[in-house]
């Protein structure tokens, strides 16, 4: 239904009134009909998903030229189709709702609008980026000389990392271009994001080699180590990863770093989901033992509660190494070599967000403890729901894994999904049964189209139970990252996928 106002027949561009009283109208009517909206997704019978195709959205949609009369209506039916990330049964993806302050602080800069690559054209904001750059770097045992920049997600910081790894080893890559084959080593578990920095820096697929796992998803160190012996081309770069992106796995980095130590190879750390539970987590929640890397991603839209997008990149060399390897000294918008606070040239690109106030805003107003407990939480659920997959009875379940951060991988068989039921109890002593693929998406399926839950499934290569790695069946991958989650939210989410496997296999 669409908000009840007066406003609906404002007309936009109207000089006879002055920015700033149009601008207070409009927040007027937005205050009421967002927080209206968080109110609704909140409820527990709130939809989490729409039932309307891409096509039925497009039709809804399609028309922009003439001008409204009725804008309102439209931002209403904008909300009323949008996913509902406010829910705490939203455990589709690696975030979950903002904070109302980080609404708030996404709200300033819309009105700022400034641009983060000179100091004069952010000033504030250039200033704010360094602060949150330094106490991110503290928490992470980085020196005080480290630089870092905010960039649109994890995948562009993990594409400046890796340029600015290749171009600070191979200055002369910047003039004359790769001449010889360079390596790049990766988690077979990793972020797609390491393979597509590595076809956007000319280095190639084909160069990319991927390092297996243990039993847990961690990087293997020892194969690490072979695998760089018997590169064939220039081995210079390694991605470790602080919860990878299915199983949340944190690799061993100690021992990695000995590696990248021993070779001399530049040892990135990609921290996107993980690097919040890493570094705020209270130790005897969760304790992960850092080791001195040469970068670090870290994305606060994730389990922070910050607006997407917001991800950090820490480069332990300085900013002026991130510059020398990037830059190109523009002389018709940078004006000074010598002004530290004028940052474009230390990125692929120009202009930017200046979305490290975003973070420094909800770090002031809730304080560090508030991350901790919201990254403690997190930790919490995911144990407690790994525990009730457990003792479920009604079917098969199984944990792929225990919790390794805050994500839980399972599956559930009904009975019914075997004609000789006898086989599926054979199956909770031993192995995996590629079938269980086909029923977790089916299920998944089911459960995401009647729209009170959001979930998602995953597969992934793993030595389960075997001395190499086998391609699992898909599982149920559940991430843990709302505040609000609690044991009933985690009980409703098992219950409609048992509901739903029933119904499917004729088992109700």
């Amino acid at each position: 239904m669409a908000p009840s106002t007066d406003l609906n027949t404002h007309s936009p561009g109207d000089a006879s009134e002055p920015a700033s009283e149009e601008l207070r109208t409009l927040l007027k009517t937005a205050t009421n009909v967002f927080a209206d909206y968080v109110a609704r997704c909140q409820s527990a019978q709130a939809p989490i998903l729409t039932q309307a195709s891409g096509d039925e959205l497009s039709e809804r949609f399609s028309q922009l030229g003439p001008k409204t009369a009725n804008i309102w209506h439209d931002i209403s039916e904008i909300t009323a189709t949008a996913t509902n990330t406010w829910s705490d049964r939203f455990l589709f993806k690696l975030y979950a709702a903002p904070t109302p302050i980080g609404v708030v602080a996404e709200t300033l800069l819309a009105v700022l609008n400034n641009n983060a690559h000179v100091f004069q054209a952010s000033p504030v904001g250039a200033v704010l980026e360094a602060a949150v750059v330094r106490e991110l770097a503290r928490l992470a045992g980085f020196p005080e000389t480290t630089g870092g920049l905010t960039f649109p997600g994890g995948s562009y910081s993990n594409i400046h990392a890796l340029m600015i790894a290749r171009n600070t080893k191979f200055p002369e890559i910047k003039t004359k271009g790769i001449s010889a084959p360079l390596v790049v080593f990766t988690s077979a578990h990793a972020h797609y994001s390491i393979e597509k920095a590595a076809v956007a820096a000319g280095i190639g697929l084909d160069n990319v080699v991927k390092v297996p796992v243990d039993a847990g998803g961690r990087m293997d160190a020892r194969a690490l180590e072979q695998l760089v012996q018997s590169a064939a081309g220039v081995p210079f770069f390694v991605n470790a990863t602080m919860g990878t992106t299915v199983l949340g796995a944190f690799d061993q980095l100690e021992e990695i770093a000995r590696v990248c130590q021993r070779h001399q190879l530049w040892l990135h750390l990609d921290g996107s989901w993980g690097g919040p539970l890493g570094l705020f987590a209270d130790p005897a929640v969760f304790s992960y033992s850092m080791a001195p890397v040469d970068s670090l991603t870290i994305n606060p839209h994730k389990l922070l509660g910050i607006p997407l997008q917001c991800s950090i990149l820490l480069v332990r060399h300085g900013l002026h190494t991130m510059k020398s390897a990037l830059g190109l000294s523009a002389d018709y918008l940078f004006h000074s070599d010598s002004d530290k606070w004028d940052v474009g040239d230390a990125t692929l690109g120009c202009g930017r967000r200046p979305d490290a106030i975003k973070l420094w805003v909800a770090w002031r107003y809730h304080g560090s403890a508030y991350f901790t407990g919201r990254v403690n939480h997190a930790r919490r659920m995911a144990l407690q729901m790994a525990e009730m997959v457990k003792v479920r009875s009604s079917g098969l379940w199984r944990l792929v894994c225990e919790p390794a951060s805050t994500c839980v991988c399972f599956w559930f068989v009904p009975r019914g999904a075997y004609e000789d039921p006898g086989e599926l109890e054979a199956h909770r002593a031993r192995g995996v049964d590629e079938r269980w693929g086909r029923v977790t998406r089916a299920i998944c399926e089911r459960v995401n189209r009647e729209g009170r839950v959001l979930i998602d499934y995953a597969a992934v290569d793993l030595p389960y139970g075997q001395p190499a790695a086998q391609p699992l069946p898909a599982f149920f991958r559940i991430p843990l990252n709302s505040p609000h989650t609690t044991r009933e939210t985690l009980a409703a989410v098992l219950d409609a996928i048992e509901q739903a496997g029933h119904a499917i296999f004729n088992q109700l």
